[in-house]
């Protein structure tokens, strides 16, 4: 097929081609060029304050948009596979581009951004210690801020957090000086040492010069807003009038922000410095919302709800809020893009937000967000697009290929395309755009032979507006694409390599002068070819070895132009190398831009799958949980798994009727039903056949009330931790599987260690809404690990939060009911009405103890009565 990319496609791709942010390091005959303007367009005007309204260059300015908590320092941040552990560092800069540019998608023309302003405590922090700041942790804050200036964006920035999260906060400057942090840390607002080092602290943010732009971050209109602190509580008058004059007096022409957890503050309502009041909502109500904006404007103050949680997006909410004049703006929790080699960031808090929407739930709330942000700003969203998709990764799997792509902002959805030698393109992967979450994607029409594919990312319409650069591969090859965003690919690299960000991408090179190495460790490699942006014809050294680690030996690479300032180094037919790497001597002015590897498959087969069998539940078991996992043995030489279930033996009216599955297993997302037989067919496939498994077992009978979780469906601890990720903001604590509680199957344990956050606890986001009506409490067996544990229950019914702390006397086994009745809403929390029709969260949070401690749970439900 013919591809026509829509025009607006075509003309931001010119405009990010010419607005690199910075020039490759030392690849110009010795001579590193200035950096380029982030963008061409007008110097933009400062968002200015009148009275109880904002306006730019005299036209009145109202905004929507996401929090983007993590532009400057993310938890987030994990390896090739979305699903690997997540570990704190700075974001990549394509992940700062692509999120910016999703909330452009979506209308914004504000972002909030918390770690563009609050980094302390942290290694990777700007203020790692006291008076100790690190240069390295302005780069990404430099580049965020430059990001928004080219894409039009204002930003908001707190400076410090009222919560111990790993970003930091408050909290650091008094354990820092040796000061109690009793009483809700109420010395940071009192104690002249803790207010003179958080106001340095500001002076060195407000004052530094952004590498990207060249200018004073007080002199940028871009940050519209400096914000005390995010949901400071216990703020005094003084505190409120101390810091926000002194943060007017280091940058007059921008608004200072200011507002606690809930409601408005008198102090920053009172106080002649600040210009903005900042409210936030779990869950948002238009009567909330609209009772503090009243008393902000009242007070002479523009209102803002900073926070708002995006569960509860709907277009008659927001409404309500657009059509209020008093509210200036409204910004959502919280916005999260692609990650770099496959997918979307994931995160775990119930309110992530990914455009266009992982469920039905989250596209019908990007909906109504997009909806509101034009009517608050008074036009459209932009139909704009990112980088294009990047295969990154090939795999011949038994005959089967499996592939994987970094998506676009603003993309729809994607279509893989393939073509044989010759031949025209096709769509291979149906008439319905796959999500960038469908990543691995299977070809299961894999034709024998070399092919070529990519990935062509569409609209809303299914108009082209993006194309990814085709890779060409066999049954027999596995092809690898480092974009080098990251070092999750390398097998290493020397410390002396630095990135360089340009619009589309990054250069790596060492430091001017300094030798470098770039290495990769691949099994069977047989072919590589590296991107290189050099002045010249490259002098660039690329070294082999059979064990990827010693015995290194020079290659010649193929050496072909590729563009202005571009030339690919290419090495073919490799025949017992594992290794393959990069060699800059001390003279060389070349930078690498990417790095794609081949290597011979490891699972080549020519034959179908071997034989199989179910291993859980047992064949034939019965009283197996309603909400038991199934599992089989790994069939020698499957590409993929296809699992039907049903209630009868000729497996008609399925129950699950699935196929693509990856791995051997199937953890269902509704409970099986109560007291039947059910029978189980596993078909393992590949590129040359099918072999299949058959089993049946028996599921208990149906207990009164709502099962929540049994604990019988994880496989691993790690598939545990998985369901019940940590609340990051806490305290270390780990969920493992334990025998049985009560019933079959498993328990789970709960392991803490006390620390300086004050709490420590897991988040379970139930896999579909829970209905509880008719329900009296919830119910679990527990085992407390010490006399006096304590264990906070907290679940979300209808977008309202509510919780009950239970304090445990002895360490014996026991039952626990707890009616509804006994809840109440976290202090934290907006109050409303119990409505158990839609639960979708379940948190636990234990305590009670000074040192390690453990508990264990099983049979957690909704017991009626």
């Amino acid at each position: 097929m013919t591809l026509r990319i829509r025009r607006t496609a075509v003309a931001l791709v010119a405009v990010l081609a010419a607005g690199a942010l910075s020039a490759p390091p030392a690849v110009a005959g010795g001579r590193t060029a200035a950096p380029e303007p982030p963008s061409r367009r007008a110097e933009a005007a400062f968002v200015v304050r009148d009275g109880t309204r904002l306006s730019v260059a005299g036209r009145p300015f109202r905004f929507a948009g996401p929090n983007m908590y993590w532009l400057g320092l993310d938890e987030n941040v994990g390896g090739t596979d979305p699903a690997d552990p997540p570990a704190v560092d700075h974001p990549t800069y394509f992940r700062i581009r692509d999120g910016l540019t999703t909330a452009r998608r979506m209308g914004a023309t504000v972002v909030r951004a918390h770690t563009l302003g609050v980094s302390t405590g942290n290694p990777k922090s700007l203020e790692p210690a006291l008076g100790q700041f690190n240069p390295e942790a302005f780069d990404r804050i430099d580049y965020a801020v430059a990001e928004a200036r080219r894409q039009g964006l204002r930003l908001i920035v707190p400076l410090t957090d009222n919560w111990q999260y790993y970003h930091g906060g408050r909290y650091d400057f008094l354990r820092w000086l040796g000061l109690s942090t009793d009483d809700d840390g109420a010395l940071f607002y009192t104690d002249p040492g803790a207010r003179a080092a958080f106001k340095q602290y500001v002076h060195t943010l407000l004052t530094h010069v952004n590498r990207y732009t060249g200018k004073r971050y007080t002199d940028d209109p871009t940050i519209m807003a400096w914000e005390l602190g995010n949901e400071l509580n216990g703020m005094t008058a003084d505190w409120v009038d101390d810091v926000a004059g002194h943060v007017k007096a280091l940058a007059p022409r921008q608004l200072v922000a200011a507002g606690s957890q809930h409601g408005t503050d008198p102090a920053v309502l009172a106080s002649p410095h600040v210009d903005i009041s900042d409210s936030h909502y779990y869950p948002p109500t238009a009567a909330g919302i609209a009772a503090d904006a009243a008393a902000a404007t009242a007070a002479g103050k523009v209102y803002l709800a900073g926070e708002f949680g995006s569960g509860q997006a709907t277009d008659d909410l927001l409404d309500q809020v657009a059509a209020n004049p008093d509210v200036s703006g409204a910004l959502f929790w919280s916005l999260f893009g692609h990650h770099d080699h496959s997918g979307f960031v994931p995160h775990g808090d119930g309110f992530t937000v990914h455009y266009p929407g992982d469920t039905p739930a989250m596209r019908e709330a990007v909906s109504a967000l997009t909806r509101f942000a034009g009517k608050m700003s008074g036009r459209p969203a932009p139909a704009v697009t990112g980088d294009r998709p990047l295969l990154t990764a090939i795999d011949a799997d038994y005959g089967i290929t499996t592939l994987r792509w970094r998506g676009t902002a603003g993309a729809a959805g994607y279509l893989v395309q393939r073509r044989g030698p010759g031949g025209a393109w096709a769509t291979v992967s149906g008439t319905r755009p796959l999500s960038a979450d469908d990543a691995p994607w299977y070809d299961l029409t894999t034709p024998v032979g070399r092919v070529t594919y990519r990935v062509v990312a569409v609209d809303g319409t299914g108009a082209a507006v993006a194309v990814s650069p085709p890779v060409g591969t066999d049954p027999t090859a596995d092809q690898t694409f480092d974009p080098l965003e990251d070092w999750f690919v390398t097998a290493g690299h020397s410390d002396s390599l630095r990135r360089t960000p340009t619009a589309g991408g990054v250069l790596v090179a060492p430091a001017r002068g300094r030798p470098g190495e770039l290495r990769y460790q691949r099994d069977d490699l047989t072919a590589a070819t590296i991107t290189v942006a050099s002045a010249g014809r490259p002098k660039a050294v690329v070294e082999v070895s059979a064990d990827g680690t010693t015995g290194w030996r020079a290659v010649r690479p193929r050496i072909d132009k590729a563009g202005h300032g571009r030339y690919t180094l290419s090495v073919t037919g490799l025949r017992d190398v594992d290794g393959i790497r990069v060699v800059w001597r001390r003279d060389a002015r070349f930078a690498v831009a990417s790095v794609a590897l081949s290597a011979r498959s490891d699972s080549v087969t020519s034959s179908a799958p071997g034989a199989f069998a179910l291993t859980a539940p047992a064949p034939d078991a019965t009283g197996v949980s309603r909400l038991a996992a199934l599992d089989w043995s790994a069939a020698p030489g499957a590409a993929y798994y296809s699992l039907t279930v049903s209630e009868h033996a000729d497996l008609s009216a399925p129950l699950v009727a699935v196929s693509g599955l990856r791995t051997p297993g199937f953890t269902p997302t509704t409970a099986w039903p109560a007291g039947v037989t059910l029978h189980v067919r596993v078909t393992a496939t590949n590129g040359y056949g099918s072999t299949s498994a058959n089993a049946a077992f028996t599921t208990r009978a149906d207990l009164p009330g709502v099962v929540v979780d049994d604990f019988d469906t994880y496989p691993s601890d790690e598939a545990l931790t998985a369901a019940y990720p940590r609340n990051t903001g806490g305290d270390p604590i780990t969920t493992t599987l334990a025998p049985a509680g009560e019933g079959s199957g498993h328990s789970m344990r709960l392991s803490w260690t006390p620390g300086a956050s004050g709490y420590a606890g897991v988040i379970h986001n139930l896999p579909a809404a829970q209905d509880w009506r008719g329900t009296t409490g919830l119910r679990m067996w527990v085992e407390p690990g010490a006399d006096g544990q304590q264990l906070t229950v907290q679940f979300v019914a209808s977008g309202f939060y509510w919780e009950k702390t239970l304090t445990f006397t002895g360490t014996e086994p026991r039952v626990v009911e707890v009616p509804f009745a006994d809840f109440a809403p976290p202090p934290w929390a907006t109050p409303g009405p119990l409505d158990l029709g839609a639960v979708t969260q379940l948190s636990l949070y234990p305590g009670g103890a000074t040192g390690p401690s453990s508990l264990r749970l099983d049979s957690l439900g909704a017991y009626a009565r």
